[in-house]
């Protein structure tokens, strides 16, 4: 592969890539409000999941904890059961400890049991149920310790031996387990709540990275295939045109290098800018970039109207862009529009009306435009533009003298 073909290949990559930036910048508003839509749609589904694993969690947390309240009324009242056999056993005081702490926090377990139980209408059942058993066996603990206290023994014997306290402490078993086993229960449903709130987190994280991925790579694809066929129209249309007369616009960067020198990062970021305000525009008024080298472009349209015209929005844009910076920082283009014959081959033109494009650079004012006699000809008066006359002109390279006007655009 020669040295020309080379040039030629590297061009087109860059124009590619150039080309894919600009389809992207064009693209970037529905992308981000497509981004945002799905950013505010997986954060509301996942706080509403999070609310829902959350109170799941509570639930498992409430049920435990109902578990230990059980725990706490069915020791309370062995421990009553069990002071009253140890003080009617020696006459001891003592002993009456245990009892005396069941008497003093017996009903408040029990409200505490029926206050959190208020959800579930078998537990209420339950909890009542098991009051009215606990205040039948703390009256039948209660007599037998009176009967002691007042000097009755064997008074205070018989109405242990009496048997009705076996049956009311067996009943109350009955009850804590129908209502343990109804807690179990619940415990089993509510952490398979859990788990299955937690499962529908991961898979909504699963299913909206697959899905954010999916669309970036299809917007990824759509831009690269837009890109692709521009890209293919443009080298058909430069394929065709072997030679024809087109208008030519060349634009150069006044004071590239002192910018350089001056603020390589600053400068080579406004002047990215500035091509994402170009490029649309040429390809808005129907030209088509042929060479771009860093600080200038190289394009061709198929009239010198469609040229001027995109010519003077580009120098437009680039004063709206300096509006409020210092004079030092501004950037400037210089402009030469030419119109007539050229050749091209592999994606590039040649020829003599380029090269006096090129040339009238030079002689534009730092945001002006420079055209030649034929150019002013082909628009005439179909634009509010005066022509400063600068005579012929004497190009480097160029044999015969130009006849070489500067643009004035009018209020």
């Amino acid at each position: 592969m020669d040295r020309d073909q080379l040039v030629a290949d590297s061009t087109k990559r860059k124009t590619v890539v150039r080309r894919l930036a600009y389809e992207t910048g064009r693209n970037i508003i529905p992308i981000v409000m497509a981004t945002i839509i799905l950013a505010a749609t997986l954060i509301s589904l996942s706080l509403w999941l999070s609310s829902r694993s959350s109170e799941a969690d509570r639930a498992v947390a409430h049920t435990v904890r109902n578990h230990r309240r059980l725990s706490i009324v069915q020791s309370l009242l062995q421990d009553a059961e069990i002071g009253q056999r140890g003080y009617l056993l020696t006459g001891d005081s003592f002993y009456l400890e245990p009892y005396d702490t069941a008497v003093a926090q017996i009903n408040g377990a029990l409200d505490d049991l029926a206050v959190n139980m208020t959800d579930n209408t078998t537990q209420t059942a339950n909890v009542s149920v098991l009051r009215t058993l606990v205040v039948q066996k703390m009256s039948e603990l209660r007599q037998s310790v009176q009967r002691q206290r007042e000097g009755d023994h064997q008074a205070a014997v018989a109405v242990l031996l009496g048997g009705q306290g076996k049956v009311l402490m067996d009943g109350v078993r009955d009850v804590l387990t129908r209502m343990r086993n109804e807690e179990e229960q619940l415990m089993v449903e509510r952490a398979r709540d859990a788990r299955h709130a937690s499962w529908q987190m991961e898979m909504l994280v699963i299913a909206l990275a697959l899905f954010l991925a999916a669309v970036g790579l299809l917007s990824l694809k759509l831009m690269i295939s837009r890109t692709r066929a521009a890209e293919a129209a443009r080298d058909e249309l430069l394929a065709r045109l072997d030679r024809k007369l087109l208008a030519v616009l060349a634009a150069d960067l006044v004071g590239y290098s002192a910018l350089m020198e001056s603020n390589e990062t600053e400068t080579l970021d406004r002047l990215q800018h500035a091509r994402g305000l170009i490029d649309p525009l040429i390809e808005e008024h129907q030209g088509t970039i042929v060479t771009t080298a860093g600080d200038s472009v190289l394009a061709v349209f198929s009239s010198a109207l469609s040229a001027l015209d995109c010519a003077l929005a580009i120098q437009t844009a680039m004063r709206r862009q300096n509006e409020g910076m210092e004079a030092g920082a501004h950037l400037a283009f210089r402009i030469g529009l030419n119109v007539g014959d050229v050749i091209v081959q592999n994606g590039d033109v040649f020829g003599d009306t380029v090269n006096v494009a090129a040339r009238l650079e030079g002689l534009a004012e730092p945001g002006g435009i420079c055209i030649t006699r034929t150019v002013r000809d082909h628009i005439r008066k179909q634009r509010n533009v005066t022509f400063e006359d600068l005579g012929f002109q004497r190009l480097k390279n160029i044999a015969q003298p130009i006849s070489a006007f500067r643009v004035r655009q009018t209020a």
